[in-house]
């Protein structure tokens, strides 16, 4: 496939050329391969928040001009999401929260007052996808393929062996960790089948990968879905839930305004869905925003944005795979084709993860991500540790000595990157893996690496404007 110029993609996103400071004293144009742990806005996006500001007002009572308009944008954007997700509206409901984190928590807490049974998880799931279920109904962790893929049949014998006692299937759609994407309507079935339901965190794959719902009907129907707005170039601090109407059947986890219909001296009578989940004032502007970036990128071409984002991930998880002294986690190519994201997470021989992160910041202007990455478990299989090596490290922590904890680099793609820029990192990559670091750096109590002396300062934007 031929793709187009990168401005024709780079040019609608907000920051993207930053000058960034580099050691030696002077600057370069940032690369930002951080777009796993959150995107930049798209500059539609950011326009028209700062319209929108001009006439944005409470929702939903209001009967001003600003407030009839401001609740049919927020209507708007529900609207657009449930289309882009090809929610059925008649068995599901798209309710507006903070984020997947905050969607996964609600459904967690409604599954363990309600069900009562188990949830399955698996070793890759996200902190987020993994500690609501841990300690409210309890779960069932089965494991991977040793290169890390999701271990469909592994599911299957585990729903088989719990006969009845798992209420639900907690999956990533892809994996912040190696960017694998998961079969997640092949799981949706064998959920279904078992009596369970399935919960898909879409975090890492909304804004990379078509997802569809499909009907209610459909064995392979996806029961819940959460995703974050600031993965998706809209951070404006909103996120998604769609839901089984029946699910959300009792009092909420959040509780006030604008979630009842009635309060009286004795008695609530609480409102219909989607209002009784979004209690308080929501966040309008959050919400509006994540309908903008929707729209903004189906109107920029969806399809060929996340065809070029494969394009560029297959050249960097071979290329990367390719540098003597530097291993990539998860197999290069995964078994089924086009089932991997632009993402990459690698280590280098003798060196600490967060010293290589410092380097290709501090010497290169490249931002990338270091650590666990929030997926504690999930990293240390990649990295093949043993329990009794997980059970010392933890110790370590544990007093104090977070130097032990093990992981890696993530490099994570988007659509505004470029060919020059994935040359860029790779050559900085080789060069730190021969060990050619030119600056000295130092090592934190929290394991983390920056330059003696410290990063170079930078002027907070807040600090212009509070002086103004």
């Amino acid at each position: 496939m031929k793709f187009p110029h990168a401005g024709q993609w780079r040019e609608h996103f907000a920051g993207v050329d930053l000058p960034v400071p580099v050691f030696g004293g002077g600057t370069v144009t940032g690369i930002n391969f951080d777009n796993a742990a959150s995107t930049p806005p798209l500059k539609r996006v950011r326009d028209l928040v700062n319209g929108f500001s001009d006439v944005y007002s409470s929702v939903h009572r209001g009967t001003g001009y600003k407030s009839r308009l401001s609740t049919e944008a927020y209507e708007d954007a529900r609207e657009l999401v449930a289309r882009f997700l090809g929610v059925d509206d008649k068995h599901q409901v798209v309710i507006f929260v903070k984020g997947t984190t905050d969607a996964l928590n609600r459904i967690a807490a409604e599954q363990a007052r309600l069900d009562g049974r188990q949830v399955l998880v698996t070793e890759m799931e996200h902190h987020a996808d993994l500690l609501p279920w841990r300690h409210r109904s309890g779960h069932v962790m089965v494991g991977l393929s040793d290169d890390g893929e999701i271990d469909v049949d592994a599911i299957e014998h585990e729903l088989k062996r719990g006969g009845g006692s798992i209420g639900l299937v907690a999956l990533c759609g892809a994996s912040n960790v190696t960017g694998f994407v998961s079969p997640i309507h092949a799981v949706a079935e064998l959920a279904h089948r078992h009596g369970a339901r399935i919960s898909v965190d879409a975090a890492q794959l909304a804004p990379h990968h078509r997802i569809d719902v499909r009907p209610a009907d459909d064995p392979g129907h996806l029961d819940f879905v959460s995703m974050s707005g600031h993965k998706m170039y809209a951070p404006y601090g909103a996120g998604v839930l769609v839901a089984p109407r029946d699910f959300f059947a009792g009092a909420p986890e959040v509780m006030g305004g604008g979630a009842i219909s009635i309060v009286t001296w004795d008695d609530t009578v609480w409102a219909d869905l989607p209002d009784r989940e979004e209690a308080g004032s929501p966040n309008v502007i959050g919400a509006v925003a994540m309908g903008a970036a929707i729209e903004t990128m189906l109107e920029l071409g969806f399809d060929d944005m996340l065809a070029y984002e494969v394009h560029l991930g297959r050249r960097m998880h071979a290329e990367l795979a390719a540098i003597p002294g530097v291993s990539v986690l998860g197999r290069i190519e995964p078994m089924t084709p086009g089932a991997r994201l632009a993402l990459s997470s690698f280590v280098v021989d003798g060196l600490h993860h967060g010293l290589v992160a410092a380097a290709l910041s501090h010497e290169w202007g490249i931002a990338v991500r270091h650590g666990c990455f929030c997926a504690n478990p999930y990293v240390f299989h990649l990295l093949h540790m043993s329990k009794d090596e997980v059970v010392a490290v933890e110790g370590e922590v544990t007093a104090g000595r977070r130097k032990a904890l093990p992981g890696a680099v993530r490099a994570s793609l988007a659509p505004y990157n470029t060919e020059a820029e994935l040359k860029r990192f790779l050559e900085a990559v080789t060069q730190v893996a021969r060990g050619r670091i030119k600056s000295t750096y130092e090592q934190a109590a929290d394991g983390t690496y920056a330059p003696a002396g410290g990063w170079p300062r930078i002027p907070s934007p807040l600090r212009a404007v509070v002086k103004h």
